[in-house]
């Protein structure tokens, strides 16, 4: 149970640390859903495009041209948007380490010198880094995955 506990005090840590970034995050959250309903949507104009093939001969060429221009559109939106998304999650992601390090290293700053001295200097520096860095992949990650699968699932 405590284990939970501290789950969800880690995660209030981390929503705490993205309150600075909400407008951002809400950006990122539209870009994911644009590229999810436009990616969602190519199928269905595929289909459409298969429906105007009646037959050897019989194939409306005007409409099957413009369902294919319209999945044209579409990939080149949802592409577009991801990469904006993909912006917006590693400006946040970038910004929110950098707080994290800059506290970090202000923290290490106003240490007792007996702290220092019983622990190696470059350990100390060493472990914010590896574990800021392994906390942005993680971030980083999880815009990117949580915001598209969540739409994906709705969208669907």
């Amino acid at each position: 149970m405590a284990k939970q506990k501290s789950q969800g005090a880690v995660l209030k840590e981390v929503l705490f640390r993205l309150r600075k970034y909400w407008l951002a995050m809400i950006a990122s959250m539209i870009l994911a859903t644009v590229s999810v309903m436009t990616s969602l949507y190519i199928p269905v104009l595929v289909g459409e495009a298969i429906d105007h093939i009646l037959g050897p001969g019989n194939v409306d060429f005007t409409a099957v041209t413009v369902k294919l221009l319209g999945v044209a559109i579409c990939a080149g939106v949802s592409a577009l948007a991801q990469w904006l998304m993909s912006v917006m999650n590693n400006r946040v992601t970038y910004r929110v380490t950098r707080d994290i390090r800059n506290e970090a290293f202000r923290h290490i700053q106003t240490l007792p010198l007996s702290y220092l001295d019983r622990h190696p200097h470059g350990d100390v520096v060493s472990r914010v880094v590896a574990d800021v860095d392994t906390f942005a992949d993680g971030l980083l990650m999880g815009f990117t995955q949580l915001f598209s699968g969540l739409m994906t699932i709705v969208g669907t």
